[in-house]
Order: C-alpha cells, then structure tokens, then sequence
C-alpha cells in the first residue's frame, strides 16, 4: 500500500502486520486505549519507525499523521469507513 505525506510516497504492508497488534497489546490501559504518551510508539509500529521520523521531519501536521492512521485502519479492516471519526475535537492541546 502506497501513502503519501509531505509530497513524499511511502509504501506500507499490504497486510496489518502482526507488530502492529502486538504493540498495540502491549501499550493498551486499564481503559482498553493507548495512552497519549504512548501513541508515537504506536504510530511508529504502523508506519515504520523511519517513515514516521521522516514525516516529522518533513513537517507532517497532527491532521496529516491522524488522516494516515485512519486510512490505513480503513485499508486492513480494523475499522469500516463508517466508523472514521469525524471533526476536530481529537486535537490534542
């Protein structure tokens, strides 16, 4: 699966990678969610250490990293498109 960010194209596995879940396991709270100090290592699972650096470095924007996550979601069937969240109420202050 190919994404692009900050004009850059990254390609992601096709397929969620079991990494991914098991990170997410891992960072899970008492509440069954990722804490917020525990999100980049998280993202960083999804999209590859590396390719979430160079999007920092890049200047990837809160929404850019955000509309990412929710894409590829959508592309390994963790979420249906009608479950993306919609709005700006998940800006974090």
């Amino acid at each position: 699966m190919s994404i692009k960010v900050c004009g850059r194209v990254y390609e992601l596995a096709p397929k969620l990678p079991a990494r991914v879940v098991l990170k997410q396991i891992k960072l899970m709270d008492e509440t069954g969610g990722i804490g917020t100090a525990d999100l980049p290592e998280w993202l960083g699972s999804l999209v590859g250490e590396k390719n979430l650096e160079q999007m920092l470095e890049d200047g990837a924007t809160w929404e850019q990293l955000e509309d990412v996550t929710m894409k590829l979601l959508v592309h390994y069937k963790v979420m249906t498109e009608e479950q993306v969240p919609t709005g700006d109420d998940s800006d974090p202050k």
